[in-house]
């Protein structure tokens, strides 16, 4: 009896100190850290589409799978991580809304991948070309290992202490574009010889792509004493979403598993062969941010500014809209009109007949009205631009047609508000002029 009180005596004198137990709670960045990074994301949810003046709610899901080495190129000012490169060995998602099945996979091009912080958030663009927005989002809209380092307290922590988490690292984590405001805080929950147990809870509030976003974060972390890593982070995010100019209303949850693990030697597809193919500045970097997009039949491609989001598509349409900072600027309808025999294309007088029967398009007063010389003379375009009210609603219109040597035709329609004509600056034509026909 004796005996066995004294050993309760022990445990009771082991978990008292374990409870008092501290920690180093912090990562020390440098360049030509490796890891190895598997991410699991599972969402559910409904979209608020609006559908002739009434709110319909449409429900949602979707599961992606990303597993990919990286390697930490260059540390940032503040000790986090400011560039890694990764190579993707898997990136698939698939997504389920009201009863219809999206599938994307990362094309094998298109496996190596640059993130890298700046100024306006973290920059994802592959060294081996442009990207899809496809692509793009499956590499850049996963949770941002960027901000791992930044998550953490870097002091010494013991069990019950709490620290608020830095805006960068929570605009990062979260996946924002602005952040509004944001309470979220980091507690530690045990600390063992092993490593220390974490949460991450709070709200936050920001933007993305111009809509407002409330958000609760409700996560559980696992830090490495050994390693000196973060090692697991189960991340579950509710959003609470508005309509934006790119988007539409949403409620949905989303749960983020992600492991860690560091390797003890670069591997072969991070080497110093691979490394060469970064660009050397940030002039050349901005050649591969453009985004690429390949229409499904093949009858044309252009390559485009992130600025322009697509937000529809048909068999022969293809409709984008360009933010600015956020906000709406412009709208373009890409429309493939009937191909004609090689050689001959629509003219202008034939092009201004079909526009008389826009509906609910009352025309005021022609601004332009002019043929666009191209570098290429196989290619022809014709532009005429007209103020007048769309729906009821004052507007600018730029009408383009574009035709291409083999009897190739496409119609681009550019609307903006009058008090947005000058923000667009020539980004209409630079995407006009992109446009190339054919596989």
């Amino acid at each position: 009896m004796l005996r066995f009180l004294a050993v309760l005596v022990g445990v009771a004198i082991a978990v008292g100190s374990a409870s008092a137990q501290s920690a180093y709670l912090g990562e020390a960045t440098t360049a030509g850290d490796c890891f190895q990074v598997d991410l699991t994301l599972s969402v559910t949810g409904k979209l608020k589409v609006d559908r002739g003046g009434k709110l319909e709610a449409l429900a949602i899901s979707a599961a992606a799978k990303h597993r990919f080495v990286e390697r930490t190129e260059t540390p940032d000012a503040r000790g986090g991580v400011g560039k890694v490169l990764r190579k993707y060995a898997e990136a698939k998602s698939e997504s389920r809304t009201a009863g219809e099945t999206a599938k994307r996979d990362l094309a094998l091009d298109r496996t190596l991948i640059v993130a890298q912080r700046t100024t306006a958030g973290t920059l994802h663009f592959s060294p081996d070309g442009p990207l899809t927005r496809e692509e793009l989002e499956l590499t850049a809209e996963h949770f941002d290992t960027l901000c791992l380092p930044g998550l953490l307290p870097n002091k010494d922590v013991k069990v019950g202490e709490a620290w608020p988490v830095g805006p960068e690292a929570t605009q990062q984590a979260c996946l924002l574009d602005g952040l509004i405001k944001s309470d979220l805080n980091g507690k530690v929950v045990t600390v063992t010889a092993d490593g220390i147990a974490f949460t991450i809870t709070g709200p936050v509030e920001g933007v993305e792509n111009g809509a407002q976003v409330k958000i609760a974060v409700n996560a559980t972390g696992k830090f490495s004493l050994v390693s000196k890593r973060l090692v697991e982070l189960t991340w579950q995010q509710t959003d609470d979403r508005a309509q934006g100019p790119a988007g539409p209303a949403a409620e949905m949850t989303a749960t983020i598993v992600l492991t860690r693990s560091a390797l003890p030697e670069e591997p072969k597809t991070l080497d110093a062969a691979v490394r060469a193919k970064l660009p050397a500045d940030d002039a050349a970097t901005a050649a591969f941010t453009k985004l690429k997009y390949v229409d499904a039949d093949g009858r044309f491609r252009f390559d485009y500014v992130r600025d322009w989001h697509i937000v529809g598509r048909t068999a022969d349409h293809l409709v984008l809209r360009l933010l600015d900072e956020g906000n709406f600027t412009a709208q373009a309808t890409l429309t493939v009109l009937k191909k004609l025999s090689p050689g001959r294309r629509t003219t202008p007088a034939e092009f201004k007949t079909m526009l008389a029967g826009i509906p609910n398009w009352a025309p005021e007063a022609i601004l332009e009205d002019t043929a666009i010389p191209f570098a290429d003379a196989a290619k022809q375009l014709h532009r005429l631009t007209i103020r007048g009210k769309q729906d009821g609603a004052g507007v600018i219109q730029t009408f383009l047609l574009l035709s291409g040597p083999q009897g190739e035709q496409l119609a681009v329609t550019i609307l903006t508000p009058p008090d947005k004509a000058a923000k667009i600056a020539g980004r209409d034509m630079d995407l006009i002029k992109a446009i190339e026909f054919g596989k």
